[in-house]
């Protein structure tokens, strides 16, 4: 699938059906001029055998053809679930109202009249190669879309960048976002006196409340990442109040996560307070790998950050940068301030110094 989405070159195959070695012999001359790779058949049985062996990209076919017309190859082709979007020509000496009419009611998208012209044949064969491949593109593109994000984001934000071209989710390009990474705290020490079977219902049942969180303001879980997970706001989909968006979701999560974990109490079950770190900051967001596998991802200072931040929260705590404040803007440091409803209390930690982060950098708390 990623091949052809990200432009994998191929040959169009077409098969040519008629009864005539003439005919053939002509229009596979012509075909083959134009660089296609091109198959005969001289019968209507020959043409569906060909057909679901190495199935052609387009189909020319004769009407009047001894033991089955061409109609009912085309009605058979139609039926076939692997074969049915295959476009046919018909090409056929035929040339009532009504033999065209037919034509197109059992499938056909174009009708030639014998005798033909070349050029005529070589638009008409190139238009419906080209309206074909684009189908498959769109076809392939909302694939990639559904297999790369429709497990982290909401559906909403998957119809969405349906719309827009496959090329805005494989380039890398430097964009502005906000990241955010939550992980359980001490989770790993109670993996330890739990079994795997526990531990695999903390986790699923941890992540689905989370995904419930992002999936509501329309941000994208980038990955999970054992007993957490790394989220953007931003990327794909331009949101121009990504770290306001970013900051109101991690409230969110922890009053969510809080009573996740009330319920687990309650019912005995194995649970674990949440920290979350968020930075907003210049990235470079996009797909990257290889042609069999590609993952779309961020990279740059934003990410290192929120993931330091994230280590240094406390069981319940919501670190963040002045930067995140600012872009929000929600608040001032230490003050109440706020629109659209939303009220935020910060606490300044001081300047901490983060492995990998050339210089200290101011954290604020998030009091909710």
């Amino acid at each position: 699938m990623i091949d052809k989405i990200i432009g994998e070159q191929r040959i169009p195959n077409i098969l040519v059906v008629d009864d005539t070695p003439a005919n053939l012999e002509l229009l596979l001359g012509m075909l083959k001029e134009r660089h296609y790779k091109v198959r005969a058949a001289m019968s209507g049985e020959l043409a569906l055998e060909a057909a679901r062996n190495d199935q052609p990209d387009l189909i020319l076919l004769d009407i009047n053809m001894p033991e089955m017309n061409g109609y009912e190859v085309c009605r058979r082709l139609k039926e076939d679930e692997k074969l049915k979007d295959i476009p046919v020509i018909f090409l056929s000496a035929l040339n009532e109202p009504m033999d065209k009419i037919k034509a197109f009611g059992v499938g056909g998208v174009d009708y030639i009249t014998k005798p033909f012209q070349f050029e005529e044949v070589r638009v008409r064969v190139e238009t419906h190669l080209t309206l074909k491949s684009a189908k498959e593109y769109l076809n392939e593109k909302n694939l990639f879309l559904e297999y790369a994000f429709s497990h982290f984001v909401s559906s909403k934000v998957v119809e969405t960048m349906k719309q827009k071209p496959i090329s805005e989710f494989l380039k890398m390009e430097r964009r502005e976002i906000t990241v955010l990474f939550a992980d359980l705290r001490g989770f790993t020490t109670l993996a330890n006196d739990i079994t795997p079977e526990e531990i695999q219902e903390t986790l699923n049942s941890f992540l689905e409340v989370m995904v419930s969180c992002i999936e509501q303001s329309n941000g994208v879980i980038d990955k999970f990442l054992g007993d957490g997970f790394m989220a953007l706001f931003g990327a794909p989909l331009f949101q121009s109040d990504h770290a306001r968006i970013a900051l109101e979701t991690a409230i969110s999560i922890q009053r969510s996560h809080q009573k996740w974990m009330d319920e687990r109490s309650a019912a005995n079950l194995p649970f674990r307070p949440l920290g979350i770190g968020v930075a907003t900051g210049d990235t470079v967001v996009g797909a990257y790998g290889s042609r069999k596998r590609m993952e779309y991802s961020v990279l740059g200072s934003a990410v290192n950050l929120a993931s330091r931040l994230c280590s240094a929260a406390k069981a319940g705590e919501i670190l963040t940068i002045e930067h995140s404040l600012k872009m929000a803007d929600l608040v001032s440091a230490g003050a109440e301030n706020g629109r659209a409803g939303m009220l935020l209390k910060t606490e300044t930690k001081g300047k901490v110094a983060f492995k990998n982060i050339p210089v200290p950098i101011e954290v604020f708390s998030i009091l909710y």
